[in-house]
C-alpha cells in the first residue's frame, strides 16, 4: 500500500471549481515562490463552499462524506476503483486513513467501492474529526482553511510549494 501522508493534500480539499484551474503564481502575494496560510486561505475559501453543500456555513459528517467521495471517484462513475483510491491516498489526505487500505473498505470484495462501502468505511477513520478542531460535529470555514492548509503541506514545512500546489490542485479539479 502507499504511503498514507500522501492522501485529503482538500480532498478537501478535493475540489472542482474554477478557482482551483487558477494559476499558482495568482495565489503567491509575495513572489516567493511557496503559499502561506494567509496565501492559502485566500484561495481556499471559495472551496469550503463546494463542501457545504446546503450552504449553512457549516460542513456536517454527511456533506463531508459525500464530498469526499465525489473528490476520490474521479472518472465520475459513481464507484472507486483501486487507481483511484491509490491516487486519493498520494496526496495530504493519506494521513487520515491510518493504515485503512483498500480492502478494508471494499467488503464485499468486489473491486470497487460503492457509496454504502465509503459510507461504512469513513465511520471507522479520523477525516472528518481531523477537521473539526472544536469537536462540534461542524466544520466552520476557519477550521476549514487549516486543516486543508495542513493536508496540502505534504513535507510540513509550514508552505504549499508550487509542486504541492499542483499535484493536489490536479487531483481536485476532477
Amino acid at each position: 500500500m502507499k504511503t498514507i501522508k500522501g492522501i485529503l493534500l482538500a480532498m478537501c480539499t478535493i475540489f472542482g471549481t474554477a478557482v482551483y484551474a487558477q494559476d499558482f503564481s495568482s495565489f503567491d502575494a509575495d513572489s516567493d515562490g511557496r503559499l502561506n496560510q494567509t496565501e492559502f486561505t485566500e484561495r481556499n475559501n471559495d472551496n469550503y463552499n463546494d463542501w457545504d453543500a446546503n450552504r449553512d456555513g457549516n460542513i456536517d459528517d454527511t456533506e463531508f462524506t459525500d464530498r469526499a467521495y465525489q473528490s476520490f471517484d474521479q472518472n465520475r462513475d459513481d464507484f472507486i476503483d483501486e487507481n483511484e483510491w491509490d491516487e486519493g491516498l498520494d496526496t495530504g489526505i493519506g494521513e487520515s486513513f491510518g493504515e485503512d487500505d483498500y480492502e478494508i473498505f471494499d467488503t464485499n470484495r468486489d473491486g470497487i467501492l460503492d457509496t454504502d462501502e465509503w459510507d461504512e468505511g469513513m465511520n471507522t477513520n479520523t477525516w472528518f474529526e481531523r477537521y473539526d478542531a472544536n469537536e462540534d460535529e461542524l466544520i466552520d470555514n476557519d477550521e476549514w482553511n487549516i486543516s486543508s492548509f495542513d493536508d496540502w503541506d505534504v513535507n510540513d514545512d509550514g508552505f504549499v510549494d508550487e509542486t504541492e500546489f499542483n499535484d493536489y490542485d490536479a487531483f481536485n479539479r476532477r
